[in-house]
């Protein structure tokens, strides 16, 4: 499913896991993801396996690390993961930004401790919408500065500024979710990424 919706792994600058509503239009910042691994050799096999980076650690410090399957204690190296791609993010706080990332869609609960979430950038997902807003089939939605979208105004020329604003068209007034502050969700074709 996260590939039909462009979906990618991101994560807040200050790694927290706040609750952000399903649908929140997020923007990318000039911070990169970053991920770590352990290297280590077990049974004469060298193995890697991913970590959180321990606190006062650095890549290329040695730690020991306990492998899960066996309990037992090794020697290992920390190494960072390549990653050219995946910038962290944040909540949107500028209307109409031309750094809007996506749309959060779920964080990805796996048992490390790094807290990465899903943001859908392209396809078909949800989008968050002020409520104030009302939307059409067929509106094209930008970022309102608060983490929700609003209605791109109807005589807006399409200029390389405004394309580089677009977060997605509405493909259904239906509103599949509303959320305590009243704001709401929509299907949308994602145009972000």
């Amino acid at each position: 499913y996260n590939a039909f919706a462009g979906s990618h792994w991101s994560r807040l600058a200050d790694n927290s896991k706040p609750t952000i509503l399903r649908g929140t239009v997020m923007e990318s910042i000039a911070t990169m993801c970053d991920w770590y691994n352990v290297k280590f050799t077990k049974d004469g096999i060298e193995r890697t396996e991913e970590i959180g980076l321990p606190d006062g650690k650095s890549v290329g410090d040695t730690i020991t690390h306990t492998w899960p399957s066996d309990g037992k204690d090794y020697l290992a190296k920390i190494i960072q993961e390549e990653n050219e791609q995946l910038p962290m993010c944040k909540i949107s706080d500028t209307a109409d930004s031309k750094a809007v990332y996506g749309v959060f869609m779920d964080w990805d609960n796996d048992d490390d401790t790094v807290n990465d979430m899903y943001v859908a950038g392209i396809g078909a997902f949800v989008v968050r919408i002020h409520k104030d807003e009302t939307v059409a089939i067929g509106n094209w939605l930008v970022s309102k500065g608060d983490g929700t979208a609003k209605v791109l105004a109807g005589n807006t020329a399409i200029t390389a500024d405004v394309q580089s604003s677009l977060i997605g068209k509405v493909t259904s007034t239906t509103k599949t979710h509303t959320h305590a502050d009243d704001s709401y969700c929509v299907p949308c074709t994602l145009h972000c990424g």
